[in-house]
């Protein structure tokens, strides 16, 4: 059973924020639905006041909400990718509840998303010097079932999850095939994720509370730390003036897993506020690749969460608070392997306590035109697992704080200017933690943006101070030239630093039979990046297409990469004596229709991964050579139905020396592909009189059944260390676990 959250935290975030603000006098509400010339509802499209910065997204309905309006006139724009922008003057009343309904015409120019990681201000796409991916919860969640954000980010281009333990079925997620300990994930941009979570935390994010995602591969550390030596994935979470009174959403698979996620909107003057809880249980074991142990482990999982928003009397957004729990239980091995079983000597299984707790706050002081922002947040992170007999007990606290000034210097410039400092407090049972670490990292940064006609450049550097390694900077540079409304051309260099925690990030120093050795005090890593990007769009009268071009290169000093074929017994960590270098390319396409209800999205990366130590080269291992993506939504307008399609194609990846010499396992995986599809039916319309919306879908995953077989070697001796030199390893993992899957969901919306 999970244990209730220590406090009634979700509740008091809203009542903190009523407390704090006073009343007003009635507002005006601005409400509809933004639709294609079609009708088809357009999900995540922006809904704007130019006068108040206010603004919403629209929701998979393409519906939104604006509050806290105060009678007068104001320029509304609403804008999606693909679509011309719509702009219109509204004469609004005090107290007045107008519907407002716009219907957008395709069109050659697109990028008219509104994205804040790029320069950590709101900017649109299009406008931003620095590349940024935005993926919206439809385009997630599209062509499968899952309450897990680590199941569906795969579907964004250049993006992979590793598996990396075929027991417990943990994972990371890869920027163009860099290991996932070198992604920064952030919550609503706050680094806060730290090296636990990175490994056990991410599961926990639940879809129900993703507004959308944005996605920048390459470096980020001017803004974000030296932790983003690789890339950043920053998960936008909704915001609370554009969701449903109520809601929930429920779904069981064919494997036994169950969820069910409950949301409430309430709403009081000028607080708004969203509070969510979504529940997965998974108790099946089932073992169809005959190894002895079940295909996948088994979790009970709670998520919480709740956020509130405070706006100024023109609807300005002032402050928000957001808060966090994550617990889940999480149990592999054989079949009649129990958590009464923890540590057991006989049966080898492993079991995985996380309990993690975040706190958010974000605040912009009135009378500064939104130029100063203050952020914060706190975070704790507790483990408690064993992996057969190997007991691990981590723990990780994180406080961190934030200043940022935004200030535009002339209709060309903008600077902006900021100092952070994170302090990180970790502690663990194992030999490389002695006492507990305690790390405090103070840091300035700064960067400049300049315009000059179709031409965008920008200069940026971080200063880090680190006890252990003194004053690291990380310097960036951006530039943007856009000639015509149809091409942009990108490029930026930057460097990136990062210090490792090799228990935290690589499960496999835990879980099997193998020895960790460590050959010498680990340096930290260090980076340097450079990326280009070219994305064109294609008239093909009113559906164009548009086609990105991207191409990276990073090269890694101090790589730190466990080597496995050393010894059959040991995994050995050190500094590479070379360097380590990810390089490649990425193509990608994405086309909406209007003659048919029909749109696409393609992807397709080449990425070149390799070490380069004592004169020998060497591809890194559980690397693809190459990977893509492909989704399609196709609507049956006579009967209201919606048809979506996901693919994934991965190639090939070494595998360590040791499986090949010791157990005969092929040294390269095969190219694989997994094919989703889902077909979704709406019932009742959320516009209609009751106010109510009731959608039905049916997924089926991963159609043609297509498994790895076993991820273990040796799976009949887990303790032995000997064993002629064959040690029991769970990370032969490659490709997928569970094959076909059949999923059955329903959402309720009440506005």
């Amino acid at each position: 059973m999970l244990p209730r959250p220590q406090s009634v935290l979700l509740g008091l975030v809203l009542l903190g924020l009523a407390g704090a603000s006073s009343a007003v006098e009635a507002q005006a509400v601005l409400h509809g639905r933004v639709t294609d010339a079609a009708g088809t509802p357009i999900p995540n499209a922006n809904v704007y006041v130019n006068e108040t910065a206010q603004g919403v997204a629209t929701d998979e309905d393409g519906r939104y909400r604006l509050t806290s309006l105060s009678a007068g006139t104001y320029t509304m724009t609403v804008s999606a990718i693909g679509f011309q922008a719509v702009k219109e003057r509204l004469a609004l009343e005090k107290g007045e509840t107008r519907a407002w309904n716009v219907s957008l015409t395709t069109e050659v120019v697109r990028q008219d998303e509104v994205v804040v990681t790029g320069t950590m201000r709101e900017t649109y796409v299009k406008e931003s010097p620095v590349q940024v991916d935005v993926v919206g919860t439809d385009r997630l969640q599209q062509g499968r079932a899952s309450s897990n954000f680590m199941d569906l980010i795969g579907s964004v281009g250049g993006l992979t999850t590793q598996l990396n333990c075929g027991v417990c079925g943990t994972n990371a997620i890869r920027v163009n095939g860099v290991e996932g300990a070198n992604t920064a994930v952030l919550i609503d941009g706050m680094p806060i994720m730290g090296a636990l979570a990175s490994v056990y935390g991410l599961n926990g994010i639940s879809p129900s509370i993703i507004d959308q995602v944005e996605v920048i591969k390459g470096p980020q550390s001017t803004l974000y730390g030296t932790q983003a030596l690789g890339g950043v994935v920053n998960v936008l979470t909704k915001d609370p003036a554009n969701t449903p009174t109520l809601s929930t959403h429920a779904y069981a698979k064919s494997t036994g897993e169950g969820s069910i996620s409950l949301a409430a909107s309430p709403e009081a003057d000028r607080v708004k506020g969203f509070v969510s809880g979504t529940a997965v249980r998974m108790e099946n074991d089932f073992d169809d690749n005959d190894d002895g142990f079940s295909d996948t482990a088994r979790r009970s999982r709670l998520a919480l969460f709740g956020k509130g928003t405070l706006s100024g009397p023109d609807g300005e957004r002032r402050a928000s608070v957001a808060a966090k729990f994550y617990g889940e239980n999480r149990t592999g091995g054989p079949p009649n392997f129990t958590d009464d079983l923890r540590g057991s000597d006989v049966i080898y299984g492993e079991s995985i306590y996380t309990r993690r707790g975040e706190l958010m706050a974000e605040a912009w002081p009135p009378g500064l035109d939104r130029r100063l922002r203050l952020s914060g947040a706190l975070t704790y992170h507790d483990q408690d697992s064993y992996y057969g007999t190997e007991h691990y007990v981590g723990t990780q606290k994180i406080a961190f704080g934030q200043a940022t000034w935004n200030q535009e210097v002339s209709a060309s410039l903008r600077v902006l200017a900021g100092a952070s400092a994170r302090y990180d407090v970790y502690d663990d049972n194992t030999p490389a933690t002695a006492t507990a670490e305690h790390r405090l990292i103070p840091g300035v940064f700064g960067q400049g943006e300049y315009a000059i006609g179709a031409l965008t450049v920008l200069g940026g550097l971080r200063l880090d101070h680190h006890e252990e390694h003194g004053l690291v900077t990380a310097p960036r540079f951006s530039a943007k030239y856009r000639p015509t409304e149809a091409t942009t051309v990108r490029a930026s260099v930057g460097t990136g630093f990062r210090v490792v925690n090799v228990f935290t990030e690589d499960h496999a120093a835990l879980t099997g039979s193998r020895e960790v050795v460590f050959e010498e005090s680990l340096d930290p890593e260090r980076s340097r990046s450079v990326t280009v990007s070219l994305e064109q769009i294609i008239p093909f009268g009113a559906n164009p297409l548009t086609l990105s071009i991207d191409g990276f290169y990073t090269r890694f000093s101090n790589k730190i990469i466990p080597n496995y074929d050393r010894s059959p017994n040991l995994i050995v960590y050190e500094n590479l004596d070379g360097f380590s270098v990810t390089r490649g390319f990425s193509v990608g396409g994405s086309q909406n229709f209007t003659s048919i209800p029909l749109t696409y999205n393609a992807s397709f990366t080449v990425s070149d991964v390799y070490t380069q130590d004592a004169g020998r080269r060497r591809s890194v291992t559980y690397a693809p050579d190459f990977t893509g993506s492909f989704g399609a939504t196709y609507t049956l307008f006579p009967i209201g139905v919606e048809v979506e399609y996901a693919g994934r194609l991965t190639g090939p990846k070494r595998m360590p020396d040791y499986y090949v010499e010791s157990f005969g396992r092929d040294r390269w995986s095969p190219t694989h592909a997994t094919h989703d599809l889902k077909i979704k039916k709406e019932f009742l319309d959320v516009s209609g009189p009751t106010g109510i919306g009731v959608d039905t879908y049916l997924s089926v995953e991963n159609i043609l059944n297509y498994t790895q077989g076993s991820p273990l070697v040796d799976a009949s001796a887990p303790f032995d260390r000997d064993n002629d030199g064959r040690p029991f390893d769970t990370i032969y993992t490659w490709g997928p676990m569970v094959g076909r899957t059949v999923s059955v969901g329903v959402r309720v919306n009440v506005r």
